[in-house]
C-alpha cells in the first residue's frame, strides 16, 4: 500500500476562525490530573454530539502492540509511512512542566486527523497513560466519510517523560469545540510554510498538525487510512493491530517512527521502551529534510 505523502485538511478562512475561538476560550487538553479527579470527571462528563463511548477493548488493544513490533515495521516499511519532519538544528526546545511537549491540533470531522490518532495513541501509550479516550467519527460528507477514531477532547494523558497537549478544534459536524492557545497557534502558523508544507498549500492551517518539542513536526497524516471509512471502532482496532494486512503494518510503522522520535526527546527514557529502538529510528530524520 504505497503512501503518496502526507494528506491534510485545510479550511478556507481557518486563521480568522481560530482567532475568534481563541478570543472566546482556550481549552487545550494538558493531561496530568490525579486518579481521583479522573474518576470524578468520568462519572460526571456527558458525551457531546459526535462523541461515542468506546468498546472496552479498543484502547487496550491498540496500546498492547509491542514496541518491538512498531519499530520493526518502521525499519522495514519506509515507503508506507511518513516519519515526522526533522526541524532545523538550533530550533528552540518546547517544554511544558519541565518535560518535552508534544502538541496535536486537529478536528473530529477531519478524516486525516482520524487516521493519525491511531498511531499517536499506539506510540504515546508507551510513555504514559491515557484516560477518558472517547470515540469520534469523521464527517459524513468529507473524503473518507465516517472514519472511526479516538477523540482527544477532554481526554487525559499522564507521563513522567513528556507532556501532551491536544486541541480538537471542531466536532464531527464542524461546530466549534476547542481552540489552540495563542502559543500553540503560533506554532501552526510558523510551520505552515515551505519546506514543511508544499508551497501551493502554505498559509492555510494544516491539520492534523503535530509538533514534537522543537525537534520534529508533522503537517499531515503519516499513512493512507482511507480503508477505515465506515468501520466500527472494534473492527478498526482489530484490523489495525492484526499485523496481517498492509494498513496495520503501515500504522505500526507510523507509531514506530513516533516512538523513535519521542525516545530522542526523552534521552532514551524509559529504558524499557527505548532500549528496544534501533539507532536508525531514534532521533528520526526524513527523506525530505529542511534546507
Amino acid at each position: 500500500m504505497p503512501h503518496p505523502g502526507p494528506n491534510h485538511r485545510r479550511r478556507p478562512g481557518a486563521t480568522a476562525a481560530l482567532a475568534a475561538i481563541v478570543t472566546a476560550t482556550a481549552l487545550s487538553t494538558l493531561v496530568t490530573p490525579g486518579a481521583g479527579a479522573a474518576a470524578t470527571r468520568a462519572a460526571t462528563v456527558k458525551l457531546t454530539p459526535g462523541e461515542y463511548s468506546l468498546p472496552a477493548t479498543v484502547v487496550s488493544q491498540v496500546e498492547a502492540v509491542p514496541v518491538a513490533t512498531l519499530v520493526a515495521q518502521a525499519v522495514k516499511r519506509p515507503a508506507d509511512a511518513e516519519p515526522p519532519q526533522a526541524l532545523k538544528a538550533g530550533t528552540a526546545a518546547f517544554t511544558v512542566g519541565g518535560k518535552p511537549a508534544v502538541v496535536f491540533v486537529g478536528a473530529e470531522y477531519c478524516p486525516y486527523c482520524a487516521s493519525e490518532r491511531w498511531p499517536l495513541v499506539m506510540a504515546l501509550s508507551k510513555f504514559g497513560t491515557f484516560e477518558d479516550l472517547r470515540g469520534s467519527m469523521s464527517s459524513t460528507t468529507d473524503l473518507g466519510p465516517r472514519t472511526p477514531s479516538f477523540s482527544f477532547y477532554r481526554a487525559t494523558y499522564t507521563s513522567r517523560y513528556l507532556s501532551f497537549l491536544a486541541d480538537e478544534m471542531e466536532t464531527g459536524t464542524e461546530q466549534p469545540l476547542q481552540a489552540p492557545t495563542a502559543e500553540e497557534q503560533a506554532l501552526v502558523t510558523k510551520y505552515d510554510t515551505t519546506p514543511y508544507v508544499p508551497a501551493a498549500d502554505a498559509g492555510q492551517n494544516p491539520i492534523p498538525f503535530v509538533f514534537m518539542a522543537g525537534r520534529y513536526v508533522m503537517t499531515g497524516n503519516q499513512f493512507n487510512g482511507s480503508a477505515l471509512s465506515g468501520m466500527k471502532w472494534a473492527t478498526a482496532a482489530a484490523y489495525l493491530t492484526s499485523g496481517a494486512n498492509a494498513m496495520s503494518k503501515a500504522v505500526e510503522a507510523s507509531a514506530g517512527y513516533l516512538v523513535g522520535g519521542i525516545c530522542g526527546l526523552t534521552h532514551g527514557q524509559p529504558a524499557a521502551v527505548c532500549s528496544q529502538v534501533p539507532a536508525s529510528v531514534v532521533g528520526i530524520t526524513t527523506v525530505h529534510p529542511p534546507k
